[in-house]
């Protein structure tokens, strides 16, 4: 049999609760396991309609129908909630002819600025090149002038002492070249190393500066055999 009461109490975290019965002082318990789900926690004052069955020596109420909800109350919030996000709100809304004519001159502004820029950038190369070859023809100009005025240099003539001097000076190197062109020519390294074994002090020089491994220069001051009584 069905009885009818109101949510007395309500504790929303431990989640269960009592219920005043019309007429009785006694206050039936209730699970919000037993409570139906639609519309949500139970509130205070609501009416309901449930069996009483004993549960562990004490009663408790079951099969609880809300009784002050209306049909439109009774759909299940989460099925609702779960409608709300299938709806897709777009993001961005649809942009209007006249944004886009405002993009389109924009771009245009945009466009027509940089081609002044390379432009005036062309015309500032350009007279830099410009500049540069003035600078470069008058810089010739100058130098033709200078040389105009300048003249042609005489021819400088040396003296006939100046001319001896010179050609005495260049002698020995004449000399030197010849005498090492007629030793490369005369002797050759042998294996040779002693003065001993030297035929003439032309062949010892070129062994000593030729010849590796050569025992004829003691002092190591570049003349050879200087203790031969030969030469």
């Amino acid at each position: 049999m069905f009885l009818e009461g109101k949510v007395k109490k309500y504790n929303v975290e431990r989640g269960f609760g009592f219920i005043q019965l019309d007429n009785k002082q006694q206050d039936i318990f209730f699970h919000i396991t037993d409570f139906p789900k639609a519309a949500g926690e139970p509130k205070v004052g609501e009416r309901l309609k449930f069996l009483m069955v004993e549960d562990k020596g004490k009663f408790k109420a079951v099969n609880i129908v809300r009784l002050d909800l209306k049909r439109s109350d009774l759909v299940n919030p989460f099925i609702q909630k779960e409608k709300n996000q299938n709806v897709i709100v777009p993001n961005n809304p649809p942009v209007s002819k006249k944004g886009i004519t405002f993009t389109i001159v924009g771009l245009v502004i945009i466009a027509v600025l940089m081609g002044l820029v390379f432009q005036k950038y062309q015309s500032y190369q350009q007279s830099q090149r410009l500049k540069a070859a003035q600078l470069i023809e008058e810089q010739k100009r100058i130098i033709a002038e200078q040389r105009k005025a300048v003249g042609e240099l005489p021819e400088i003539k040396r003296s006939e002492k100046t001319e001896n001097a010179l050609k005495a000076s260049a002698m020995p190197a004449v000399i030197h070249t010849q005498q090492s062109t007629i030793s490369q020519t005369q002797f050759s390294c042998d294996g040779r190393q002693h003065c001993s074994q030297m035929r003439s002090y032309e062949e010892a020089v070129f062994f000593l500066r030729n010849c590796p491994n050569t025992k004829m220069d003691g002092d190591n001051d570049g003349i050879p055999c200087e203790n031969d009584s030969r030469w």
